[in-house]
């Protein structure tokens, strides 16, 4: 199975760290695994575990470039005929949802905190599969949307235990 993520960049935080870690598990059970982001420093990790990574200009607000985002997007969903799609971002989130409606890709998104309930953030529950890293993002988002609550299922952020081990403290 091929799983592309999209977020706005690959530097440091717990949508890019969770990023990564997917990527890596996704690659040792024998899938593939593409990034699609801005780029950062966690490129070189992603693609040194065996994952890919594609930079586009997934990141920005500007609706004036939108279009030729969403048409960049959709021919790099062609050319890497990816099985799922997942969103982990409210701009690639929108992106997504336009490049992938005519090639019929599964999408899924994961919702990562309590943002403002508008419009805007609505695209997060979009997805034809919804996740929630927590039970407070999931209420926050069920009932800030007047959800089903069977439509959203939490899934809690782990900790990689090898990033804390003896070896690998720097005291």
């Amino acid at each position: 199975m091929h799983i592309v993520q999209l977020l706005p960049e690959l530097n440091e935080g717990g949508v890019e760290r969770g990023t990564a870690e997917i990527s890596r598990e996704l690659v040792k059970r024998g899938h593939q695994s593409t990034a699609i982001s801005v780029g950062g420093r966690l490129v070189s990790q992603i693609e040194s575990e065996g994952g890919r990574h594609v930079t586009l200009p997934i990141a920005g607000k500007n609706p004036l470039t939108a279009p030729a985002r969403v048409w960049a997007l959709r021919r790099a969903f062609r050319e890497l005929e990816p099985d799922v799609l997942h969103a982990r971002s409210r701009v690639p989130a929108w992106l997504t949802r336009l490049a992938r409606r005519p090639l019929g890709i599964p999408w899924m998104t994961t919702v990562h905190g309590l943002n403002r309930i508008n419009a805007y953030s609505r695209i997060m529950t979009a997805g034809d599969r919804v996740i929630a890293v927590g039970e407070a993002v999931k209420a926050h988002v069920v009932d800030g949307y007047r959800l089903a609550p069977d439509s959203v299922r939490v899934i809690q952020r782990g900790v990689d235990m090898q990033a804390f081990s003896d070896a690998s403290l720097d005291l």
